[in-house]
């Protein structure tokens, strides 16, 4: 019998604003690629990535708000996490966007947030916190 997976509550699509679509479609091609997503739908104002973990997308910032910058400690978005199986994934991943010359804010190691938790953080073209990490028995079986 297969089990019905519950949508209620799940996250259906993340959308970010970039100032640059050509240059952030490079950045997330790269990052989005190794974790699986692949790019959808692209028009001359949004591009969407898929996986069986959802969709993000990316559409062109208003130009009369160009002037405004990425604070991630203002309301709004801090940063967002994504989920790796091995410190290998990590790791291989940092080595890839430090190729690409993406700022990496601080490299692999292991944080005391939970158990065994191991991360990086790095920003986007936009300077959006985004952090790859790989947490043993994390999430638990449900």
């Amino acid at each position: 019998m297969r089990q019905k997976i519950m949508k209620l509550g799940a996250i259906n699509h993340i959308a970010l604003t970039v100032s640059n679509l050509k240059r952030s479609e490079a950045f997330y091609n790269t990052l989005l690629g190794f974790l699986g997503y692949e790019q959808g739908e692209k028009t001359e104002h949004l591009i969407l990535w898929a996986s069986f973990n959802g969709v993000i997308t990316i559409s062109l910032a208003n130009p009369r708000s160009l002037n405004k910058n990425h604070d991630r400690y203002s309301p709004g978005l801090h940063h967002l996490a994504f989920s790796a199986d091995s410190r290998e994934e990590v790791d291989q991943l940092y080595q890839n966007l430090m190729e690409c010359g993406v700022e990496i804010l601080d490299p692999p190691a292991e944080y005391d947030y939970l158990p065994g938790y191991y991360a990086f953080y790095f920003l986007d073209p936009d300077g959006i916190k985004l952090e790859l990490t790989h947490t043993p028995n994390w999430p638990p079986e449900l």
